[in-house]
């Protein structure tokens, strides 16, 4: 069985080296040129390709070089659909379209003629006629540089953000006239300027062609860390992690037969206050209330990974293999180390008070207009919705690329997201720890790898396991890879159904 794993790792390794290093190119000239006749099915599978070219990074770890040609390649595409959005928003003509795309055009049709050249003189690439040493390949390696790792997600990001836009052009869920939902101001200086760039930012990233396109690329990943993870109960979450993603976040409210009246089902409101409009009585008690009643008796029994690892959008953004591995810099950027250990730092509880006094004030206000009682907005809109729109489609996007200057899990670990703070302090109050199975195992292992796993930094859980049998902390959202990483087989989730089962042999 193992050696069918190997066989089978190696082909898919194997597989993803032949794609990027043979076919890629070829693909992004037809991609130019092609792009605006058949654009749905293009976009969709230009995004599995991204999957794959993060993928075989993740894969080919120590091979710096894939790195520059990663950059290259996601580069190229990346124009390609930038240029392509600015051609429906602007109105842009063929022939200038094709003038500006004749430089990905032509440096890939350059990459392909160097591939033919190779393979008819037999030339290879070694490092004796490569011009990257070993030290300037650990230098692109992303796991230690963190301007590429930046550079990567950032262009990755792009891809999804600008052929969500294309989709939603050529599909009419956007026009010019509904790009900018927060609202627009005459660009007369640079803070008008800069809340145009917000709302426009947020209105594509609140659309469902943008949960679909950052599924696709980040499902990839997704998968594979499924396939690649070994704890039973860890693969049931990731995968249920994934079904989330596309039912509950993406299908159920855009898509079905509740579509109109998801914000009068209890557990809908993903987000909390804000996620599918103001305060109105209408669902107050039965949408509202009841989600926030049904998450905290949840996160009650089985913890806050309810939420924060399976249920949110984020979890399926942050857990995939490229990103997973970007946990390392929790501990080499400089925020990321801010926020180790379960400690929950001063700025922290500040940020957390000012987010959740906010909140509570914007959803009474919310509340308050609709009776008509007040007539308070943000530039035009409900304050409620304007804070989920500011947070979660603009600035977590922000935390998602700059994880290699603030760490993985930076919602968690920053205290800006209500809703995640809100389903931690019930898992923390309620039922859901890590178990050591035998404590003294933990005082004699030197890996200490249970800690190094950890994304969201939780450091300090080998001198719990040791002091208290188990560990247990407000951060902790149960992901899971302290379990998975402990090479004894030492570490177990507990939560409510292993305290009826403690019950039930008394």
């Amino acid at each position: 069985m193992n050696e069918y794993k190997i066989k089978f790792s190696d082909f898919r390794i194997k597989f993803l080296d032949k794609l990027i290093s043979d076919f890629i190119w070829v693909y992004i000239v037809l991609l130019a040129f092609l792009l605006p006749f058949f654009t749905i099915p293009l976009t969709i599978i230009t995004l599995v390709i991204v999957g794959f070219i993060f993928q075989n990074l993740y894969n080919t770890l120590k091979k710096s070089l894939y790195t520059k040609i990663s950059l290259e390649l996601l580069s190229y595409i990346g124009t390609i659909f930038v240029w392509y959005f600015f051609k429906l928003y602007f109105s842009i003509s063929s022939p200038y379209y094709y003038l500006i795309l004749s430089i990905p055009i032509g440096l890939s049709i350059y990459e392909i003629l160097i591939k033919i050249d190779n393979k008819i003189t037999s030339k290879k690439l070694t490092s004796k006629n490569s011009v990257f040493d070993e030290k300037n390949m650990m230098k692109l390696n992303y796991l230690s540089n963190s301007k590429i790792a930046f550079s990567l997600l950032l262009l990755g990001f792009i891809i999804a953000w600008f052929s969500s836009g294309v989709l939603d052009f050529i599909t009419g869920y956007l026009s010019l006239s509904s790009i900018f939902s927060l609202g627009y101001f005459s660009p007369d200086n640079p803070l008008m300027i800069f809340f145009d760039f917000i709302s426009a930012f947020a209105t594509v990233t609140s659309s469902v062609w943008f949960m679909i396109t950052m599924g696709i690329w980040l499902g990839v990943l997704a998968i594979f860390r499924l396939i690649e993870v070994k704890n039973t109960e860890n693969k049931i979450r990731i995968f249920l992690m994934i079904f989330a993603y596309a039912f509950y976040s993406t299908w159920l409210p855009s898509f079905s037969p509740l579509a109109n009246k998801v914000q009068y089902i209890p557990y809908m409101w993903f987000n909390g206050l804000g996620t599918y409009g103001p305060v109105l009585s209408s669902y107050l008690l039965d949408g509202i209330i009841g989600t926030f009643i049904v998450t905290a008796i949840l996160s009650l029994l089985f913890g806050g990974r309810q939420i924060c690892s399976v249920t949110c959008t984020a979890p399926f953004m942050l857990q995939g293999t490229f990103q997973d591995s970007l946990k390392k810099y929790n501990r080499m950027s400089k925020m990321g180390r801010k926020t180790l250990t379960s400690k929950l730092a001063s700025w922290y509880k500040v940020i957390m008070i000012i987010t959740w006094s906010s909140l509570i004030i914007f959803g009474i206000i919310s509340f308050l207009n609709s009776k008509g009682i007040t007539n308070i907005t943000f530039f035009g809109n409900d304050p409620t919705v304007f804070y989920v729109m500011l947070y979660f489609n603009f600035i977590w996007y922000f935390q998602f690329f700059l994880m290699p200057f603030v760490g993985n899990y930076a919602c968690v670990n920053h205290g800006v997201c209500a809703w995640g703070s809100y389903n931690q302090l019930f898992g923390y109050l309620g039922f859901f720890k890590l178990k050591a199975v035998d404590p003294k195992q933990c005082l004699s292992c030197k890996t200490v790898d249970c800690a190094n796993a950890c994304p969201v930094g939780l450091t300090d859980m080998r001198s719990s396991f040791i002091k208290r049998g188990e560990f247990k902390s407000f951060k902790c959202v149960g992901v899971g890879d302290c379990v998975e990483a402990c090479p004894h087989n030492n570490i177990l989730f507990y939560d409510v159904r292993n305290a009826i089962k403690e019950k039930l042999k008394k």
